[in-house]
């Protein structure tokens, strides 16, 4: 939590130039519920990046689909960073290497054990992860909510487990290769919000500028690598206009993500937002839901019920 003020005011409400130093947001009064709101949406602005980028990723390969959403977030990040006042330290840009390295392996990682494991179990998994270490750490480090809050925060990883399980099982066996990929994703995942949550509060955008130029460069060696090792074939899919128009919209959905990720960490707590953003199936699991009419199971039913309410807490409490 953010200390008091000398005066002994609330930090939580207040005039956000003094954590944000961003015409965005300057001067609008944050209250807790509102950052639990930045939280959320940030969680659903990333799921629906994605299911976008999810369906881009059946008509090319899932690393093309990377490398074009990263660039896509890279260049609004670019024009949102020099836009706006921020404050350079090297503290702001050393925090960001960390985090595009830990995102940037982290999404590798992922769509490895999703590819060697079951869907059913490496999802959920990498989903608690990615929603405790962040929350233990937050409290480590002497963030203290209300009583009903640690509650909600309980409700909020379950919830974001059971969003993660897919309708139908996977008939894919769990191997220790998949167990090991998948933890690597959850914890890249995490020590990514986690460097960007320890990221000086007047640096702005910054460090998330310098994550999506890292983040993009190891996604292009990536790429000249395969061209190396493969040909060309896999560099054909940026012919696929449809699958690119998917990834760029992917691309600027991250970017907008992101862009509220910052600032509800910049203003909040890392158990909090760390939690919250965990949420990310369930912007997926909703566009699937009324985009390509997927059924949803009763497990995600449940789901979408139990972050809905626990969210509604974390933002009253």
């Amino acid at each position: 939590m953010l200390p008091p003020d000398a005066d002994g005011a609330d930090p939580w409400v207040g005039d956000s130039s003094r954590w944000f130093r961003s015409p965005v947001v300057a001067g609008i009064r944050f209250t807790r519920s509102m950052i639990a709101f930045l939280g959320l949406t940030s969680a659903l602005i990333y799921g629906a990046s994605d299911f976008f980028g999810g369906l881009a990723s059946r008509r090319i390969t899932a690393l093309v689909v990377s490398f074009i959403s990263q660039i896509a977030a890279l260049i609004i990040a670019t024009i949102a960073t020099l836009s706006s006042q921020q404050h350079w330290s090297t503290s702001a840009v050393v925090l960001g290497l960390v985090a595009g390295v830990g995102g940037g392996i982290g999404t590798w990682a992922f769509f490895t054990s999703l590819a060697i494991g079951p869907m059913s179990v490496v999802s959920p998994g990498v989903a608690m992860i990615y929603a405790v270490v962040p929350a233990i750490v937050g409290i480590a480090l002497g963030e203290r909510i209300a009583p009903p809050g640690y509650l909600a925060l309980v409700a909020v990883v379950v919830a974001a487990v059971l969003l993660a399980i897919p309708r139908q099982r996977d008939a894919a066996r769990l191997t220790p290769r998949a167990i090991v990929y998948g933890s690597i994703a959850g914890l890249g995942y995490a020590g990514y919000i986690i460097a960007i949550g320890r990221t000086p509060r007047d640096s702005g955008l910054v460090p998330l500028w310098i994550d999506l130029i890292v983040a993009s460069l190891i996604y292009t060696v990536a790429l000249l690598v395969n061209r190396v090792r493969r040909g060309t074939g896999e560099l054909r899919g940026f012919r696929d206009r449809t699958a690119v128009v998917q990834s760029i919209l992917a691309g600027v959905l991250l970017a907008g993500g992101n862009v509220l990720l910052v600032i509800g960490l910049h203003l909040g707590e890392l158990a909090v937002m760390g939690v919250l953003n965990a949420l990310y199936p369930l912007g997926t699991v909703i566009l699937a839901f009324v985009i390509v009419k997927e059924r949803l199971s009763w497990l995600q039913i449940v789901g979408v019920a139990l972050a809905l309410g626990a969210s509604a807490v974390l933002a009253l409490v």
